[in-house]
């Protein structure tokens, strides 16, 4: 008789504690690590992982795959890049509790502030449940990859208040009624409670989400239940479009002080050209660490990038002037404005009058054609529009546009201006990713779905930071991916590969991994479409002891765990540095 199920064999194993890799074996039982060695005991199955590095899932603690594990199992295609855990509900945007009324105003509002097609949430999110406890009853044996939920504030304001919740300020009563409802979801299993302030989280409205318009108080008041709860977190975006003040970071902090806990924000989105600033954010953290608080700041292990089409509009439709009209057409009506002269003038010069956040990015000879869905278009796939418009004698807007038109609106284009994928750029990324007031995440996987491939990060920063350039050791890197943010969420027997430990395993050559093209697809429910991007390299994805991915596809397997505070989790208190 075997003696375990899965035997992975002759493999560099890199543990997840930044120890060195060593040449071994791994084997699992019954969904968890029964044994790491040289010694080849009996198997039901054997991988062999010879010339490959075998490490433990990594875990991603900013999504926003709440609506789409309804109907994908593996939050596709992150567990593809080696991710085995995923933390939804941030932001304060979640799918419990609901009654009729708030799901009504939720599902629309989340699909607009995460940029998921609404076609593919009224098609297929199947939501017909109240309940926390109900939602994550619904989820389990249902998913390929490891999910924890949180409680959002927004979701509890539309519960709670109807339509107030909306520019209103809540009673008394209904402050007691919002933490009464956070109380019974951390109770039924709920990671923790998210809120924001974030100037930019509008719904379907164009209002601000409900959050936006808690005071402080409310805020810290909601956070103070989190600290009642065994193995619970916080999760907070400020109101911060740009640097945090000295009041900011003191704010920052009170979050975690109301809810004792350590929390994180996505804040730095790694480019070469802002490092002055995102040192000044990573130095809110030392003024809130002086007060005793822990807060860390989510750190995207890869340049910033941004991909714009003329289909879905998002950005664009936030331009001035005739802008906002002209996505709100029908596809086919907004082809034919876009053929008209005069449309097209008034696009540019309306186009000037935005604010320097936008027209930094729109630079429109600037632009590389990352993906076109035409045959005539094929020659200018990976070229830049500017070089296109000389070429042909057009203006750069014009050459665009033409691109645009004969794709249907579906060319998809990467303002370039954002982009550095220098060397130095990616040392300079390492420095964020090492520095222990960051946390890996912040890439917002599920949402922004026509615009970012960010859930991709791990795999390009393997690619890049590690491989090309040497920067940082391969222990360190998946250290960080792995046991760092497995500890600071506080999840039970995850980040690591030792005895005992839950058996998430990523098997990949180090050698070949990387991403392919980055396509536009229509295959979300309803032909929602969406940014996908493959990977290269990643042999197997394993997920409490069973294979999810093998070869690069799916097998069909649906072996995830859905997170329990308190069962799954542990409680993260401050850290003995921040009481100091």
């Amino acid at each position: 008789m075997a003696e375990i199920d899965l035997l992975i064999r002759g493999g560099q194993i890199v543990d997840g504690t930044g120890a060195p890799a060593f040449k071994g074996n791994v084997g699992v039982r019954d969904g968890r690590i029964a044994y790491i060695g040289v010694d080849e005991p009996d198997a039901l199955e054997v991988i062999d992982a010879t010339g490959r590095f075998v490490t433990p899932g990594f875990i991603d603690t900013h999504t926003h795959y709440d609506a789409q594990l309804t109907w994908d199992p593996y939050a596709a295609p992150h567990s593809l890049h080696g991710v085995t855990t995923v933390i939804c509900g941030n932001c304060g945007f979640t799918l419990a509790p609901i009654h009729p009324a708030s799901k009504d105003y939720l599902v629309p509002m989340f699909g607009k502030v995460e940029g998921v097609p609404l076609e593919s949430l009224e098609e297929a999110l199947d939501a017909n449940w109240s309940t926390t406890a109900e939602m994550l009853n619904y989820f389990d044996g249902r998913v390929g990859v490891n999910v924890g939920f949180m409680t959002g504030h927004s979701t509890l304001r539309a519960y709670v208040m109807g339509e107030r919740a909306v520019a209103g300020t809540p009673t008394r009563d209904e402050v007691e009624q919002m933490k009464a409802l956070l109380r019974q979801s951390l109770g039924e299993g709920s990671l923790g409670f998210s809120s924001s302030h974030a100037e930019t989280h509008t719904d379907h409205h164009a209002d601000h989400v409900p959050s936006y318009y808690a005071s402080h108080d409310e805020l810290l008041e909601l956070m103070s239940v989190v600290s009642e709860f065994e193995g619970t977190f916080a999760g907070y975006v400020g109101g911060v479009s740009g640097n945090p003040s000295l009041e900011d970071a003191q704010r920052l902090a009170e979050v975690s002080l109301a809810a004792k806990r350590p929390y994180s924000w996505p804040a730095i989105f790694p480019n070469s050209q802002s490092r002055e600033k995102q040192l000044e954010k990573l130095a809110s953290v030392d003024v809130a660490r002086k007060m005793g608080a822990d807060v860390r700041l989510q750190v995207m292990s890869m340049p910033t990038s941004l991909h714009m089409n003329f289909l879905t509009g998002h950005t664009l439709d936030q331009l001035p002037g005739i802008w906002p009209s002209l996505f709100a057409l029908p596809p086919a009506e907004r082809i034919e404005r876009f053929k008209e002269p005069e449309t097209r003038q008034a696009m540019e010069r309306d186009a000037l009058g935005a604010a320097e956040y936008f027209r930094s990015r729109l630079v429109w000879g600037n632009m590389k054609i990352a993906n076109v869905d035409s045959p005539a278009n094929k020659a200018f796939f990976g070229r830049m529009t500017g070089e296109i418009a000389c070429e042909q004698g057009k203006s750069d807007f014009d050459a665009l546009l033409d691109i645009v038109i004969e794709d249907r609106l579906a060319t998809l284009l990467m303002p370039m201006a954002l982009i550095d994928e220098s060397e130095q750029a990616w040392k300079e990324l390492v420095e964020y990713v090492r520095d222990d007031r960051g946390i890996w995440g912040g890439d917002d996987g599920g949402a922004h779905v026509d615009m970012i491939d960010s859930y991709s990060h791990g795999t390009r920063f393997l690619e890049n930071a590690v491989r090309k350039y040497g920067f940082i050791s391969i222990e360190e890197a998946i250290n960080a991916f792995t046991k760092r943010p497995a500890e600071f969420m506080g999840l039970r027997d995850r980040g690591v590969l030792t005895p005992g430990a839950c058996a998430d395993i990523v098997v990949f050559d180090l050698e070949t991994v990387g991403v392919g093209d980055t396509e536009f697809r229509s295959d979300l429910p309803a032909g929602g479409r969406r940014l996908y991007t493959p990977s290269r390299g990643f042999d197997y994805v394993i997920v409490n002891g069973k294979t999810i991915v093998a070869g690069g596809e799916y097998t069909g397997l649906t072996p995830g765990q859905v997170f329990r505070s308190g069962r799954d989790t542990y409680t993260k208190a401050l850290t003995a540095e921040a009481a100091e």
